[in-house]
């Protein structure tokens, strides 16, 4: 989080695909770890698990990331060059081992309401 902040790097830049296309986004995710992903979600019956793998992608990518500046974050979290931390039996278990509750997500969404608001003030023509 500290080295996305040293470069003002907006996790909605790259995420946002992520979490639209319910992680079919990235073209380096083998379609097993996405079947599997999309298996724990209909049986959870809960998003839970996309916000999971969200972060258990961004801690998986942690020491690549730590070597780059902002251009080569995005580069890096846009596709993924060394697909392996996708592979089913890796992200995964790590995924499972993330907590997410209920309140991080009511929380996330009122940030993202709240975020979505300001633009939209911010973005409105006068009269």
């Amino acid at each position: 989080a500290d080295h996305f902040q040293h470069y003002d790097l907006n996790v909605g830049l790259f995420a946002l695909g992520w979490f639209q296309t319910l992680f079919l986004y990235l073209p380096s995710m083998p379609s097993t770890t996405v079947c599997h992903i999309w298996d724990i979600w209909l049986v959870e019956r809960s998003f839970k698990i996309f916000f999971r793998i969200g972060t258990a992608i961004l801690f998986l990518s942690q020491p690549t990331l730590l070597n780059h500046d902002d251009d080569g974050m995005m580069t890096y979290l846009n596709t993924f060059p060394d697909a392996t931390l996708m592979r089913r039996d890796i992200l995964i278990p790590c995924a499972l081992q993330i907590k997410i509750t209920n309140r991080m997500l009511v929380e996330i969404e009122k940030e993202v309401t709240m975020n979505a608001e300001m633009d939209a003030e911010h973005h409105q023509f006068p009269p």
